[in-house]
């Protein structure tokens, strides 16, 4: 009977170790002391390439451990003859064919009725493929952690409710914490509130939706109190079911960034300030000029150097607007035209204010121009402006007298139009020989001073268009 339940064991045992992948062992403990493989299952064939024949003895066991772990075993069995009851050990082993493998043994001990260690018992399972994917990982970590520690921008990560997770050396000494107080804060406390509703924004509007922000300006608060101007950007972190699980955000001190800045727009500030006195300073010093011909003036009997000296008068006076302007602009190298144009003919039509029923029009839109480009185009509007006040209304002219003035741009050039419904050119007028210094001056500045064109139409009135790059 005894018989035949050991062979009902043996045979429950056989079958136990046939449809496991690991392969089991049982070594015998002799009288003397001496190690003895008993029982191996055949599994042993597909893990180590060896039968039982070739690994009898513990001197061939070894052959199938890296010569480095034999050590490791030795101590293991040692252990589980002495101290230990049951134990695990990891190490590699060799298949016959030559390639290493990583195995893990597990064994326990059986104690004989004298209470001294009998057999032990385990099984060996290969775990390759599993330590090959441990190694890459820590190798991963080590990269990661390595590059999260080097990073000279600060580095956070956060739960979905602002919650510090993770955060480098950077990230701490930017805002002066020690990394328990940091965990015990969240990324909303460390940001004053007048950032709170904005940078909420942009989780909702942006983080969440498509995964990422853009580079977006904040500030943080230090340990100390002190403010500090960061640049951020966020990324999303979703678990494997696809639901946000956390946030990172890299993260820039632009303090360096913003006093610069700062000290580059103080700086400005000055110039402007200098500049707008050096054109204010200007505008008086032509305004004094003008005075100065003006007292002087009634000198002069002659009436035809009268009219010269009245035209230099509002010609002066038309760069004396160009630098009133320049001072009440925003920016001070440009100059707004439809305001310049337009007072410079409100002057123009009370100089002259016996033409009181002519009709104006000044369509400059949102046209601006540099102060170079300004100045010649007023000096031409004020010539054929004045031009035209002088000559183009006669007193028995029966028609509702209208001047207008257009500046438009057209591409990459600018297109000036001044027109009058009058009586028009002389027919004997040669437009490539004018005979008027007024004219020959609107062709100089036209051509010369701007590099562009002039085109003159007499027909109903009189139409003068000039194209010019600005």
């Amino acid at each position: 009977m005894t018989d035949v339940l050991l062979t009902e064991s043996e045979w429950r045992y056989r079958l136990i170790s046939e449809v496991i992948a690991d392969y089991i062992f049982v070594i015998k403990v002799e009288k003397d002391g001496n190690l003895k493989l008993d029982w191996v299952s055949e599994n042993l064939v597909i893990n180590t390439g060896r039968d039982l024949e070739e690994i009898l003895t513990p001197v061939k066991w070894k052959t199938i451990i890296h010569p480095d772990d034999a050590g490791l075993l030795d101590d293991f069995i040692r252990q589980m003859l002495t101290t230990k009851e049951k134990g695990e050990l990891e190490c590699r082993s060799f298949h016959k064919e030559g390639n290493q493998r990583w195995i893990r043994i597990f064994a326990r001990r059986s104690n004989g009725p004298d209470g001294k260690p009998a057999r032990l018992i385990g099984a060996v399972r290969e775990i390759t493929d599993q330590k090959q994917t441990q190694q890459k990982l820590l190798r991963s970590e080590e990269k990661y952690r390595k590059l999260h520690s080097t990073m000279t921008d600060a580095f956070c990560s956060v739960n979905m409710n602002g919650e510090m997770q993770e955060f480098n050396e950077s990230y701490r000494s930017l805002l002066g914490y020690s990394e328990e107080e940091l965990l015990k804060l969240t990324y909303i406390d460390l940001t004053p509130e007048k950032w709170h509703e904005m940078e909420a924004g942009i989780v909702r509007e942006e983080i969440l939706p498509n995964g990422s922000s853009g580079v977006y300006e904040k500030e943080y608060i230090r340990k100390d109190g002190r403010i500090i101007p960061v640049e951020v950007r966020t990324f999303l972190i979703r678990d494997h079911e696809g639901t946000p699980a956390a946030m990172w955000a890299i993260v820039r001190d632009i303090s360096e960034r913003k006093s610069s800045e700062e000290k580059l727009r103080a700086a400005l500030e000055e110039k402007e300030t200098l500049l707008r006195e050096a054109h204010h300073r200007v505008k008086n010093n032509l305004q004094t000029v003008m005075t100065l011909i003006g007292l002087r003036s009634p000198e002069i009997q002659d009436e035809t150097s009268r009219g010269i000296i009245i035209q230099l008068q509002e010609q002066i006076r038309t760069i004396s607007l160009i630098y009133q302007e320049l001072f009440q602009a925003e920016r001070l190298s440009r100059v707004a035209m439809q305001p310049y144009i337009s007072q410079l003919l409100t002057h123009l039509l009370s100089t002259f204010h016996y033409l009181k029923d002519v009709k104006t029009d000044v369509d400059c839109g949102d046209t601006v121009l540099d102060a170079q480009s300004a100045m010649p185009c007023g000096l031409i509007v004020n010539e054929l402006v004045t031009n035209a006040l002088k000559y183009a209304f006669p007193r028995d002219f029966s028609q509702p007298a209208y001047i207008s003035v257009s500046l438009r741009r057209e591409g990459n050039a600018c297109v000036l139009k001044v027109s009058d419904n009058g009586t028009g050119l002389p027919s004997s007028f040669d437009p490539d020989n004018p005979t008027s210094i007024g004219l020959s001056l609107v062709s100089l500045w036209a051509k010369g001073q701007m590099n562009g064109t002039l085109e003159i139409i007499s027909l109903q009135g009189t139409t003068f268009v000039i194209r010019f790059n600005a």
